[in-house]
């Protein structure tokens, strides 16, 4: 058993070590990163003009439902204000997304990260939100692609801007200018001709893509990645993924932001799209979305093993955890447990731990994608306790109810598994008692 268990951590740790080490990777998870605050205050503003409230309710019955009904009424006035500030960043992310993650892998290739990142803007909005131009508005553009829809495709033109400008920064193709100008002043010129190579190719490409199949470049990658983003956001993967999870925090690696990597641009997607259902009235969403992971996994798990300390527990090691660990990890923040329990190579507990978590995420994925329940469609502060933040982020408060249930449920896995451990630790601590003390 020991053995297997040190090929399972090594195997796991060199699947972190080549995950970490990729630069497309790591800049794709630091780009969404930067994203994150404008998820939030696109996510608070949404909250504002949508409050969690039955569209058909018109009477108060307490001062709560009263105090829901001014809010309603409040925001129907000021929707324009309020949905400007959403469709400017969540309904907007994929323009931001072009950027964040071009700049943080032209920093990592040592390039000019404000220039690249300017580029690869250009470039999405040049082929994902074309300008036009009618007599009656003038020239605008379409905020269509803009959002979920567009975000992946967003990626693939960073990336591509990233490559072409390395390239030809490795073959020494530029505008040379004398050593005597200003680096500030020379990289403009520097960036000019693979600046130039790219918006010819991105044009030539965009309108071969409307002359053969009627639309432009993002259109056709939506196209592309539907299925797969359908198939990443099915409940085989959110199992896969809740157990993925489990497994590199059981090593002792941070699962959330290992996986993160890959898991965040899907999750963030699915936040812009069911926010576009939820305004636009048209569409299914998608329970994938947002903290769903977290919410219905650790942050429901650790919890729950947290009030069986308080329950069953009589060691002094839990005791003085419990203690420790009680008020960050009502704030999401697992780490005193993980590694001070610990959890870490620490099968007694972590196994229940992940049964809780594939069962939670498996009920909930069922329940959302029902209907039953709604789906999560604002991103708030990580740090929001979680029946709170799926409050929020859904406005049902059937949410709340379900949360509770799992999380009383998880409870009552997590207590013989915590009386076993408890009894081990009760074990070593009287050994040490009865230990006879060196002179």
């Amino acid at each position: 058993m020991n053995g297997f268990m040190d090929k399972f951590q090594n195997g796991l740790m060199l699947v972190a070590s080549k995950l970490n080490s990729n630069k497309h990777l790591t800049a794709l998870k630091e780009g969404m990163m930067i994203t994150i605050p404008l998820t939030i205050i696109g996510g608070v503003f949404m909250l504002l003009a949508q409050p969690p409230i039955n569209g058909s309710a018109t009477a108060g019955t307490n001062f709560f439902i009263d105090f829901l009904l001014a809010w309603k009424a409040w925001a129907t006035v000021n929707s324009g204000w309020l949905l400007a500030v959403y469709h400017l960043t969540i309904g907007a992310i994929a323009i931001y997304v072009a950027f964040a993650v071009a700049y943080r892998m032209a920093k990592t290739y040592k390039l000019n990260g404000l220039s690249i990142g300017f580029a690869s803007l250009f470039l999405f909005i040049l082929t994902a939100a074309q300008p036009m131009t009618t007599p009656e508005i003038g020239t605008y553009i379409s905020m269509g692609n803009l959002g979920g829809k567009g975000m992946f495709y967003s990626i693939i033109v960073a990336f591509i801007t990233v490559e072409i400008f390395r390239f030809f920064k490795e073959k020494n193709i530029s505008i040379k200018l004398p050593p005597q100008v200003p680096p500030n002043v020379a990289a403009p010129f520097e960036a000019l001709i693979p600046f130039s190579a790219l918006t010819v190719g991105f044009v030539v490409a965009n309108l071969a893509s409307n002359s053969m199949i009627g639309t432009d470049l993002c259109g056709l990658i939506y196209a592309i990645l539907s299925p797969l983003m359908y198939a990443s956001a099915s409940l085989p993967s959110v199992i896969l993924i809740s157990i993925l999870l489990s497994l590199f925090w059981f090593v002792g690696i941070h699962g959330n932001n290992l996986v993160g990597a890959v898991l965040t641009p899907i999750t963030t997607a699915n936040i812009a799209l069911n926010a576009e259902v939820l305004v636009s009235g048209q569409g299914t969403m998608t329970p994938l979305a947002g903290a769903f992971m977290t919410i219905f996994g650790n942050w429901m798990s650790y919890p729950a093993m947290m009030i069986a300390f308080f329950l069953v527990a009589r060691s002094a090691h839990l005791k003085s955890i419990r203690k420790l660990a009680i008020v960050p990890d009502l704030f999401n923040i697992n780490e005193p447990l993980t590694f001070g329990v610990p959890i870490v190579l620490n099968l007694t507990l972590a196994l229940p731990i992940m049964i809780c978590n594939v069962i939670m995420c498996s009920v909930a994925y069922i329940l959302m994608s029902s209907g039953i329940v709604g789906s999560i469609y604002i991103t708030m502060p990580f740090t929001t306790p979680a029946v709170i933040q799926l409050f929020l982020s859904t406005g049902d408060i059937k949410s709340v109810i379900m949360w509770v249930a799992m999380f009383i449920v998880d409870i009552i896995i997590l207590i013989p598994f915590v009386k076993i451990y408890d009894k081990q630790m009760l074990a070593e601590e009287n050994v040490n008692l009865t230990a006879p003390v060196e002179a």
